[in-house]
C-alpha cells in the first residue's frame, strides 16, 4: 500500500484478538473498532499508529457540516470529512473524518470525480480495517 506522510492514524490500543481492533483517539471520545489489517505488539493502553482504509456505498458532496464518525463507539458507518488528498490510479481517496481514512468508492464512482478540499459524507461498508504500521 502506498502511503503519504499525513495519513498516519494515531491512537491508543483499546483491544486486539487478531480478527478486530479497537483505538480510541486521543482528545476525542471516539473509539472505533476495525478489522485488523495484521499483527502489532502494541500492548493495550499504548499508543499505535497505523492506516485505515475502508470501501464507501455511494459518496455526496457536502455543503456544510464538519468532520464526524458516527457512531463514536463501534465500528464506522456513517462519516463526513474534507478530501485531502485524490489518487485516481488506484481509485481512492484520503479523506479526513476525524481521522486520516483512505476510502475507495463505490463501484461506479471514480476517485478523479473528487477534489482536494471537497467535502464528502458516505455510508461506510462493513469491514474497515486498520493496519498497524511497522
Amino acid at each position: 500500500m502506498q502511503s503519504m506522510e499525513n495519513d498516519c492514524v494515531r491512537g491508543v490500543l483499546e483491544s486486539a484478538n487478531g480478527s478486530e481492533i479497537t483505538i480510541s483517539i486521543p482528545g476525542t471520545d471516539y473509539r472505533l473498532r476495525f478489522a485488523q489489517g495484521g499483527t502489532t505488539a502494541v500492548h493495550p493502553g499504548k499508543r499505535i499508529t497505523g492506516h485505515v482504509q475502508a470501501k464507501a456505498l455511494q459518496m455526496f458532496k457536502a455543503q456544510a457540516g464538519g468532520e464526524f464518525i458516527e457512531p463514536m463507539v463501534g465500528q464506522p458507518r456513517i462519516v463526513q470529512g474534507m478530501v485531502r488528498s485524490v489518487d485516481a490510479s488506484t481509485n481512492r481517496l484520503l479523506v479526513d473524518v476525524v481521522l486520516p481514512m483512505w476510502v475507495q468508492p463505490m463501484e461506479g464512482q471514480h476517485a478523479s470525480n473528487f477534489s482536494a478540499g471537497d467535502m464528502v459524507n458516505f455510508y461506510v461498508q462493513s469491514g474497515a480495517c486498520f493496519t498497524p504500521a511497522v
